[in-house]
C-alpha cells in the first residue's frame, strides 16, 4: 500500500474514533525491553487523553500522544486513555533486568590471502 493510501486509511479510521497505538525501542532489530531501554509510545488518533502506566514505570510526558517510557523489571500493563465511549486495548510489556548492555557484531572480509575482522559494539539505547 502506498504512503498516500496509508494516510487516507488512517484519516478515515480517525473519523470513526478508531486509532492505532504502538510501542518500540530505539534499535529496530532489538526487540527485548530491558531496564536500560527507552520505550517509545505512539498514539495516532484524535481521542487521546493520556497514558495509563503502572507506578513502576516513568513516562516522560503522560499527556503527549508521542512520549518515552522506562520501567523496572517485570510485567507492565500499558494503555492509552481516550475520550469517548470505547476503551483502547491494554497491552502487557515484559521488561527484563539484563546484564547485556550492548549489541555486538562482527564482519569478516576476505582480501586475497588475508582476512580482516571488524568488531563493533553498539548501545541499544542510543
Amino acid at each position: 500500500m502506498s504512503a498516500q493510501g496509508v494516510a487516507v486509511l488512517l484519516s478515515w479510521l480517525s473519523c470513526y474514533g478508531l486509532a492505532l497505538w504502538r510501542y518500540s525501542t530505539n534499535t529496530p532489530n532489538h526487540h527485548i525491553f530491558s531496564t536500560r531501554s527507552t520505550i517509545k509510545l505512539e498514539y495516532e488518533g484524535t481521542l487521546f487523553s493520556e497514558w495509563s502506566v503502572p507506578e513502576t514505570c516513568s513516562v516522560k510526558n503522560k499527556s503527549s500522544p508521542k512520549t518515552e517510557l522506562r520501567c523496572s523489571s517485570g510485567f507492565h500493563t500499558i494503555r492509552p486513555i481516550v475520550t469517548g465511549p470505547d476503551l483502547e486495548e491494554e497491552r502487557y510489556l515484559s521488561v527484563e533486568s539484563s546484564n547485556i548492555c550492548f549489541l555486538w557484531y562482527y564482519k569478516v572480509i576476505r582480501m586475497a590471502l588475508q582476512f580482516m575482522c571488524n568488531l563493533g559494539i553498539e548501545s541499544p539505547d542510543n
